[in-house]
């Protein structure tokens, strides 16, 4: 009898990473990891990252909280690892807390020296960025990974980005060095959407899905199900009050039926845009004509 093997990420022990800050737009990141602690019970601290060399306070102040006992306390910027306890069958890990904004590179090394100890074999980066997305679709995961194993296994392409980057960047070249497998998980939050509202819980189900499928693990999604339909009623209801923002929205919309058809092609994309520039042209001509200047912006 032959023994189905289990993907990659779904055996040996795998480190999940979300914090919040630069890569977790509205807050959908570091909501699909509190998911993830929760569904695995992930009880055990295994390191606490708050010295305060890895944070600038006056850029993430420290919050003033009351206690269970009633006392008023300081809690300052940290970083948790957290894992299962001893005896569990789980072999999932979770990172949560706050990107740190000071020598990166320390920390980083902190973060390495635990997976070693902990013998960890994977780690996934989940990530939320501002993205030209309609808030009425769905909200896209794209996976990206520099291991040739993990690439072949998913069918992944190297990523081709250049430019600014977070820490987990950094987490993910040092960890590729010691051997330690890695993909990245980002999540399209629609950039508009969070000047409206935030979190956005409909990128938090997005990134929830994805990893409970590639970590084959069961997390309840019904009640994050509920909201983000609420979310996107609400988002959807005040859009409906700026013309300016539902033309964009629609175009958007248009945009990403296009691109999803089957019959989408580089000249179709490409005609959709200029029909769009096109009406929102004529409308503003139609404007200047009935009030005799150039309508505000």
């Amino acid at each position: 009898m032959t023994t189905q093997r289990r993907p990659l990420f779904a055996s040996g022990r795998t480190l999940v990473i979300g914090l919040r800050g630069w890569s977790d737009a509205g807050g959908a990141a570091s909501g699909a990891i509190s998911q993830v602690v929760e569904t695995a019970e992930l009880e055990r601290l295994v390191v606490r990252l708050d010295d305060e060399i890895y944070f600038d306070y006056a850029a993430t102040r420290p919050q003033v909280t009351t206690n269970e006992h009633g006392e008023r306390v300081i809690e300052f910027p940290q970083a948790l690892i957290v894992g299962p306890t001893p005896g569990s069958s789980s072999q999932v890990y979770a990172m949560a807390g706050q990107e740190p904004s000071l020598r990166w590179r320390t920390f980083v090394s902190e973060v390495i020296n635990v997976c070693r100890l902990e013998q960890i074999e994977n780690i996934v980066l989940v990530g939320a960025l501002l993205a030209d997305a309609p808030h009425t679709r769905e909200i896209r995961v794209g996976r990206t990974s520099e291991d040739p194993e993990v690439q072949h296994e998913f069918g992944l392409e190297a990523p081709s980005y250049e430019g600014p980057t977070g820490v987990m960047s950094v987490i993910a070249q040092e960890a590729r060095a010691v051997g330690i497998r890695v993909m990245s998980l980002w999540a399209s939050v629609p950039h508009y959407s969070t000047s409206i509202e935030s979190p956005s819980p409909k990128a938090e189900l997005a990134l929830v899905d994805a990893l409970a499928e590639l970590l084959m693990l069961a997390i309840d999604r019904k009640q994050l199900v509920r909201e983000a339909e609420e979310w996107q009623v609400r988002i959807s209801g005040l859009i409906e009050q700026d013309d300016e923002l539902s033309d964009y929205v629609r175009y958007l919309e248009e945009t990403r039926d296009v691109v999803d058809s089957e019959a989408a092609t580089g000249d179709a994309i490409a005609a959709e845009f200029e029909q769009f520039l096109a009406v929102s042209g004529e409308s503003t001509s139609n404007d200047e004509d009935e009030d005799g200047e150039e309508p505000t912006r």
